[in-house]
């Protein structure tokens, strides 16, 4: 999966939930079986029928599967309103993860000092806690092809190598806009 570029980046991933929601409605609407299952525990708990179903259960249900408490969280964080101390969310976390060798801290300093030690890692938030993996062991797990194109002020190449402290700039949200496309089903 190849990182967008985009020159407004800013809303990428957040505005990619939004389109995603719009199908998963579109595709309830339609009655598809796998859309209909995934809005079906949420429904359930609502006590509505697919004829009530709204972009706001279908915007809470994609908001539940990239690992954010609701669709209000989702946008906070997505849309780089989230500090130091806040729930980011699970984003950045999959079960595919559970097989690599993870650094895991409650605190971000001990995490980013930890991160600046280590070569070839790569420093993800995780609802308040912070884990730090080897990237390319990471990106292979995900199938996600990260390449940056940012150059410092000696003209090098740039390698992202914390989502914390490069939080809202485009890496960022590109990386996160691969994230969301490497957790939700194409429907």
């Amino acid at each position: 999966m190849k990182l967008a570029k985009m020159k407004d980046s800013s809303a990428i991933a957040l505005n990619e939930t939004k389109v995603r929601a719009k199908k998963l409605l579109k595709a309830c609407q339609q009655d598809e079986p796998l859309a209909k299952q995934r809005v079906a525990t949420l429904m359930a708990k609502l006590d509505i029928s697919h004829s009530d179903l709204q972009l706001k259960h279908c915007q809470q249900v994609i908001a539940r599967e990239l690992g954010f408490i609701d669709f209000h969280h989702c946008q906070r964080v997505l849309s780089g309103q989230a500090t130091l101390g806040d729930d980011w969310g699970g984003l950045f976390h999959t079960k595919q993860c559970d097989t690599l060798l993870n650094h895991w801290f409650t605190g971000y300093l001990a995490a980013r000092d930890f991160n600046a030690q280590v070569e070839d890692t790569l420093l993800l938030p995780y609802k308040k806690q912070f884990f730090v993996v080897e990237r390319r062991d990471y990106c292979n797990a995900l199938n996600l092809l990260i390449i940056f194109q940012p150059v410092d002020n000696a003209g090098e190449p740039t390698i992202l190598r914390d989502l914390v402290s490069s939080y809202a700039n485009a890496d960022w949200h590109s990386f996160a806009l691969a994230m969301v496309q490497h957790k939700l089903p194409k429907v």
